[in-house]
């Protein structure tokens, strides 16, 4: 519009030099204003195509995502095991007598079960609970009879020094305490004396006992143990039949024969 009115001046015969002057400087304004808008928009379309690759540089870099952490489960039960024993009583029972001809029956052999855990490759623990024996006396000839029975139990607690491991085999040395239970009973009727009663007499006794032994492994949860132990109560009393008084203490030296099942 602005050009289209300079032309129309200059048409109409305004020549003067002052128009002229001022008509030339128009027209460059002009021309000045356009070539500016050619600049600007050039330099607009280089600057966009010049972050073109940037843009595309930024899109093809590669994306990094942190990877979650890995969950590892945690077992359960690790560590635990099952035991089994059977056990046989080297030492003398606590009664061993023979009375008006007849002896005593005595179960020098026991058993054990318990549940144990492995604290550390060389350390271990576990509870039981054994039979460890009973002595049994009966006598009846008719007219005087009487029986006696003796039996022991034991609960403890276990802890196990694993030496070290060879070819499969691991010797070990070990200590425990609890109770050992023994329960008396004796039963007496004997009219040719005259002679007649019951006794029934039950207690409960600290213990300790002291193992050693050797353990092989069958397989991955499986293990053989052979051992020793000596199981001490020197709490306990008994009747010593010979002199008819009562005594204190009594101990047991067992071999005995095992599996451990470890529980995974």
């Amino acid at each position: 519009m602005l050009n289209r009115h300079l032309t129309i001046m200059v048409n109409n015969g305004f020549d003067s030099k002052a128009g002229r002057s001022a008509g030339c400087h128009l027209v460059e304004w002009a021309m000045n204003n356009r070539t500016l808008r050619i600049f600007l928009g050039a330099s607009l379309i280089a600057a966009t195509a010049g972050m073109g690759p940037a843009l595309s540089a930024d899109l093809d870099s590669p994306i990094f995502v942190q990877e979650a952490p890995e969950f590892v489960p945690v077992e359960i039960g690790s560590g635990w095991y099952l035991r089994g024993d059977i056990s046989y009583t080297l030492s003398d029972p606590v009664y061993d007598f023979t009375l008006l001809g007849v002896g005593t029956d005595n179960m020098r052999f026991g058993a054990a079960g318990g549940i144990g855990y492995r604290f550390s490759d060389w350390l271990r623990g576990d509870v039981n609970l054994a039979f460890l024996g009973s002595d049994d006396f009966f006598y009846d000839d008719g007219t005087d009879s009487g029986s006696a029975a003796h039996t022991a139990w034991s609960g403890m607690v276990h802890a196990y020094a694993d030496i070290a491991t060879v070819a499969g085999f691991t010797p070990y040395i070990g200590g425990g305490v609890g109770l050992l239970r023994t329960s008396n009973e004796v039963v007496v009727n004997a009219p040719s004396i005259p002679l007649a009663g019951a006794i029934d007499d039950t207690q409960y006794r600290f213990a300790y006992a002291l193992n050693a032994g050797v353990s092989y492994r069958m397989g991955n949860n499986l293990s053989l143990d052979l051992g020793y132990q000596y199981l001490a109560s020197p709490g306990t009393q008994y009747v010593d039949v010979n002199t008819l008084t009562v005594r204190e203490g009594v101990d047991y030296h067992q071999v005995r024969v095992g599996l451990r099942y470890d529980i995974w």
